[in-house]
């Protein structure tokens, strides 16, 4: 068994690692072993990758003194949800399968270096021109533990819905530079938590090895950038408050490599 064992991970290594002409793939492939028409029980881990998009944010907002949004001495609300961030991901995942019958249940983790992220600069009107705002967005990382429910069309092609926790590092800014020479910078970073949903295809192409797609939609709620502008200061007008609001919501659309031990 041991043995058995070590091949097929010299072989998985061998799929990721090394380059393979046509005819060598070929020959590998027709080498390997069936693919199993028994049980997806057991566990497996892998490596996966892809795209991720956020939804339109960086909305801006002031409070004057009174307390109205937007009220007097404010630039007016021009500038609302100013940029969509997006970017690759790549990562790695862990799981374990149940079937009976044609129903194959489970549970599976990952964790991804994420690339969701953007920034941009954009005018606003006020008193003196020049007036602009700032905001940047970057998703560094997140993971995600979720429940898998699926139906075996073929005894080598599983769809499946999944759903659970998604959690990651949010780091946002956004900067307020009125014209006249005030700043008013705002900055948040939290490890956020929230839900994710999505379905996904996995087709075991080889003894133990399958290969996968599937989507998913995240939202982890609302950050927000706050810089209150205290009594005294010669930066910033006294009693205003400046920020934006970023919406960690999205979609995520990638695909992974499993090794199953079953």
């Amino acid at each position: 068994m041991k043995r058995t064992f070590l091949s097929r991970l010299a072989i998985f290594l061998t799929v990721l690692f090394v380059p393979l002409s046509a005819a060598d793939a070929a020959d590998l492939v027709y080498k390997s072993p069936a693919p199993p028409t028994g049980s997806w029980t057991g566990f497996y881990f892998g490596i996966d990758g892809g795209y991720g998009w956020n939804q339109r944010t960086g909305d801006r907002y002031c409070i004057n003194p009174a307390g109205v949004l937007f009220g007097t001495g404010c630039s007016p609300n021009e500038v609302s949800s100013v940029f969509s961030p997006s970017g690759g991901l790549v990562g790695g995942e862990a799981g374990y399968n149940w079937q009976t019958g044609v129903v194959v249940t489970g549970m599976e983790t990952d964790i991804q270096w994420s690339g969701i992220r953007a920034s941009t600069v954009v005018p606003i009107a006020t008193a003196i021109p020049g007036g602009t705002y700032t905001a940047t967005d970057n998703l560094s990382w997140f993971g995600t533990t979720r429940g898998r429910i699926g139906f075996l069309a073929t005894p080598q092609l599983l769809a499946y819905a999944t759903g659970g926790i998604i959690y990651g590092r949010e780091n946002v800014s956004a900067l307020t530079t009125p014209g006249n020479g005030f700043l008013y910078p705002s900055a948040a970073s939290t490890t956020r938590a929230g839900g994710v949903v999505g379905a996904g295809l996995e087709y075991a192409f080889a003894a133990n090895f399958s290969a996968k797609i599937e989507g998913l939609y995240y939202d982890m709620g609302t950050l927000t950038t706050t810089f209150a502008c205290p009594a005294g200061a010669t930066t910033c007008a006294a009693g205003y408050t400046e920020g934006g609001n970023f919406a960690v919501r999205g979609a995520i659309l990638r695909g992974g490599l499993n090794l199953h031990f079953n």
